[in-house]
């Protein structure tokens, strides 16, 4: 699926998942058990393992390992709805500006109200 900014979404090959899962399990605080890069917990089958972009992928980050981290459940999910939806919104803004691309404001149809009292029908003059 294509995005405003004009590519599709690439995900990390096998090669590049398996270095950076090599990397999490050397720089941890107890080397050979696999760990979060950010918060530091251990990584089993209850916390999951998440490859996530550093800079976000809608935004042009590519598929290396030096754009992947290793994230618990809980991290992933803080940086993705704190930091890159947030950017990747502002850039779709950006571009919808720059292109005029914008929501059009469609006015309801009817007499426009101009603030005299209108009187009743059933009233004769």
């Amino acid at each position: 699926m294509s995005s405003l900014r004009g590519h599709k979404r690439r995900e990390f090959p096998q090669s590049v998942r398996k270095a950076a899962f090599v990397r999490c399990c050397k720089q941890g605080t107890k080397p050979g058990v696999p760990q979060c890069e950010n918060c530091g917990i251990e990584l089993n089958g209850r916390v999951g393992v998440v490859y996530e972009h550093f800079d976000p992928d809608g935004l042009g980050g590519p598929p290396t390992l030096e754009n992947c981290r290793v994230f618990c459940f809980t991290c992933a999910d803080i940086k993705t709805h704190t930091e890159d939806n947030p950017r990747m919104a502002k850039a779709d803004r950006v571009i919808k500006r720059s292109y005029g691309l914008r929501k059009r404001r469609r006015t309801i149809p009817g007499r426009k109200f101009d603030g005299t009292p209108v009187p009743p029908r059933w009233v004769e003059e």
